[in-house]
């Protein structure tokens, strides 16, 4: 007749199944040390599926799964709690979005200057906003913006550690950028190429619809940073 093998259980399975390091010392008689097959300096340590089963059915071990269950449940609920207040946050950071216009030319001049800027504070000393074509100019510009002239950088710093934010953060983002592109509609394009990387897979805005017009009929020769805006 067949005898099925025994299975032996890992720590890692026994975590799964609810135990504690407390309940495994207290319940499981001392496991057998085997060599890890994995990892030749570590030791494998294996407790047998009889001893676990037995010790499942002790009151004491069911008790405990009671307590784990009900604070897993309220640790959940204030999850929850805490992403809704998130999205309350979002929403209210997005209906209050500033974004400072300023000159076209000034702008550009700004932007150019502040990364050149960083390329010296952090001794790169061999870059040289010289050599940039058009395209990484508005990409420059539209990140000046993005930190200099809105309300950005203050949302991400007040929202730091919260829970939530790393859902909130690329919708927020997206967010600024289509406000960027209002006001700037010579920089839809980088706008819009940034929002691509912006909202987490099979997000949806949390308030209303943030989805921005093409800039009406403008070419696109007019919507570009021009070599003349830029001083350098």
């Amino acid at each position: 007749m067949y005898q099925r093998e025994e299975r032996n259980f890992t720590k890692t399975t026994l975590k799964e199944r609810g135990w504690s390091d407390d309940l495994i010392e207290q319940l499981l008689p001392p496991p057998m040390v085997c060599r890890n097959p994995y990892y030749r300096k570590l030791n494998m340590y294996l407790w047998k599926e009889y001893d676990v089963l037995k010790a499942e059915r002790n009151s004491e071990f069911t008790a405990h799964l009671k307590r784990r269950s009900v604070h897993q449940k309220r640790a959940q609920a204030a999850v929850r709690t805490k992403n809704r207040k998130m999205q309350e946050r979002l929403s209210d950071a997005i209906a209050r979005i500033r974004v400072e216009e300023v000159d076209y030319a000034q702008v550009v001049d700004d932007a150019v200057d502040a990364k050149q800027k960083w390329y010296d504070i952090t001794g790169q000393y061999d870059r040289n906003v010289r050599s940039a074509d058009l395209k990484t100019i508005e990409r420059w510009t539209v990140n000046y913006i993005r930190h200099n002239l809105t309300t950005y950088d203050s949302f991400l710093y007040s929202a730091k550690g919260k829970t939530g934010i790393s859902f909130a953060y690329p919708l927020y983002r997206k967010a600024v950028l289509e406000k960027i592109a209002e006001v700037y509609p010579w920089l839809y394009g980088e706008c819009m190429r940034q929002m691509e990387y912006c909202a987490p897979i099979g997000a949806e805005p949390l308030t209303g619809n943030h989805s921005m017009p093409v800039p009406d009929g403008k070419p696109a020769e007019e919507n570009a940073v021009t070599a003349e805006a830029v001083s350098v």
